[in-house]
């Protein structure tokens, strides 16, 4: 690592991690009002989802690009590059969490109608849970905190498990029923962008394990 005041690369990690909690309190709201609209069908919250994806994604890539001209300005090592580059993979995930809340939102849209009510609740509850786990994953990253990583993964598997047990029923309903359920075939994708969002959470979380 080149000739560098201890001053400038800790400045530099301040604006990367307030990068990372910017990025994740913007995926916590996607979270939050997708958990609103599964409850209750609202065009314009929905459109509210999507506009702000596209923030998420914006902030993202423009995190990725600042990360890089770090490593090529600074040439860090060792713990601090491994930091850096991984800051990078967490920006990916975030972006994916924001693109997948988004997916959830345009299909409710082009559905144009609640979800089923015997699953509204349930979904619903879910991706409040999410939200959690969301934030958990960043924080535990940001603070390297392997305990809460650890209980991040385990809480994002069990959920995994839930929604694949949710998908099973639904596919199931599908197959009795005398004629497919137009807002229960949507389910299975949102329930999917879910168990996905998981996933995406659990690699945040996997870095620092």
């Amino acid at each position: 690592m080149r000739d560098i005041s201890i001053m400038d690369i800790e400045r530099e990690l301040k604006k990367l991690n307030e990068d990372l909690l910017k990025g994740c309190r913007l995926a916590q709201e996607a979270i939050s009002k997708t958990s609103s609209v599964l409850m209750r069908f609202d065009a314009q919250k929905i459109q509210e989802i999507i506009d702000n994806n596209k923030k998420i994604g914006a902030l993202c890539v423009a995190s990725q690009g600042y990360l890089t001209d770090i490593i090529k300005q600074y040439q860090p090592e060792g713990s601090v590059l491994t930091f850096i580059s991984s800051s990078i993979s967490v920006n990916i995930e975030l972006k994916q969490i924001g693109d997948l809340t988004a997916g959830i939102a345009e299909s409710l849209l082009s559905l144009n109608t609640d979800i089923p009510e015997r699953y509204k609740i349930n979904i619903s509850q879910f991706a409040k849970i999410f939200q959690n786990i969301v934030w958990d994953s960043v924080i535990s990253f940001l603070k390297q905190d392997a305990g809460l990583a650890k209980k991040t993964i385990l809480a994002s598997l069990e959920l995994k498990k839930i929604c694949s047990r949710m998908q099973e029923d639904l596919i199931e309903t599908d197959r009795t029923a005398e004629s497919a359920v137009r807002g229960e075939s949507a389910l299975l994708f949102i329930v999917q962008c879910l168990k996905d969002i998981a996933t995406d959470a659990t690699n945040i979380a996997e870095i620092t394990v």
